[in-house]
C-alpha cells in the first residue's frame, strides 16, 4: 500500500470517528435538557418524619384510638349534630407528627373518616400537642369531600403547619363545595390547594398566599401515613 493511499484511509477513519463522537454529544445533551424540562408541574413530596420516634417526642407514644375526640361530625340523623367521641369509641385514620407550634417538640395531627348517609368521603382533622404528659388538642376542623375540598394532606414544614385540599383555590373557612372553575374541564384539571398556616401562641393564622398545585396520581384520597394501631396494643 502506497503512503499517499495509507494518508487517506486515515483521514477518512478520523472523520468517521468525529462525525460519531459529535452524534454521541448531541444525543447526550438532548437526554440532559430533557430530565429538566417537565411538561406538567406535579407536586413534591411532603418533607417526611422520621420512623423512628424522636427522644423528646413523647406525643407518639400516645394511644390516640383511645382519646377524647369533641366536636366530631355526627350524620346519623336527618340534621348534621356535634358529638364527642369518647375514649375507645374512635380513632385515627391517618396521622403526621412534627413540631409546628415553635416549642421544638412533636405535636400530632390526627385525621378521623366521618361517617355519612351517603357516598361524601369527609374527614374531621385533630391537632393535638403535649401538655404535662397529657395530650391537649389545639384546633380541630372538617375537610370537604375528594375534588370538593377534601383532604390531601396536613403535615409540618420549617415550623408551619401545611393544610392540602384537593380542589383549586380550597381554603379552610371558604365554601369548600363551591364551584372552582375546573369541573367541566377536559381534561379534568388535578387541583389542589396549599396553605400554610403559623402558631402565634394561642391559634393558627394563615401565613401567605394559598399555592395551587397539580397531582392526578392520588387525587381524592390522602396521601399521609396510616395510623399504626398494632404499635400500641
Amino acid at each position: 500500500m502506497s503512503s499517499k493511499t495509507f494518508k487517506s484511509l486515515t483521514m477518512f477513519g478520523a472523520a468517521l470517528l468525529a462525525i460519531s463522537c459529535s452524534l454521541g454529544e448531541s444525543h447526550s445533551g438532548s437526554s440532559r435538557l430533557q430530565d429538566k424540562v417537565s411538561p406538567t408541574p406535579q407536586a413534591t413530596e411532603q418533607p417526611s418524619s422520621s420512623p423512628t420516634p424522636p427522644a423528646n417526642s413523647p406525643i407518639r407514644l400516645v394511644d390516640f384510638d383511645n382519646t377524647s375526640y369533641p366536636n366530631f361530625p355526627d350524620y346519623s340523623g336527618s340534621k348534621k349534630k356535634r358529638i364527642t367521641l369518647k375514649p375507645g369509641e374512635g380513632g385515627p385514620n391517618f396521622i403526621n407528627y412534627g413540631d409546628i407550634t415553635g416549642d421544638k417538640a412533636e405535636e400530632a395531627m390526627a385525621v378521623l373518616g366521618i361517617g355519612t348517609r351517603g357516598s361524601a368521603i369527609p374527614y374531621y382533622v385533630y391537632i393535638f400537642t403535649m401538655d404535662n404528659g397529657k395530650p391537649k388538642l389545639i384546633w380541630d376542623f372538617e375537610t370537604g369531600d375528594r375534588a370538593d375540598g377534601g383532604l390531601r394532606n396536613i403535615y409540618a414544614d420549617q415550623g408551619d403547619l401545611v393544610v392540602e385540599l384537593y380542589g383549586k383555590g380550597k381554603v379552610l373557612g371558604t365554601d369548600l363545595y363551591a364551584d372552582d372553575g375546573t369541573r367541566a374541564q377536559t381534561p379534568y384539571a388535578y387541583y389542589f390547594t396549599q396553605t400554610r398556616y403559623k402558631w402565634d401562641g394561642t391559634q393558627f393564622k394563615q401565613k401567605g398566599a394559598p399555592v395551587i398545585q397539580s397531582d392526578s396520581k392520588n387525587y381524592g384520597s390522602p396521601v399521609m401515613p396510616l395510623y399504626e394501631r398494632s404499635t400500641r396494643r
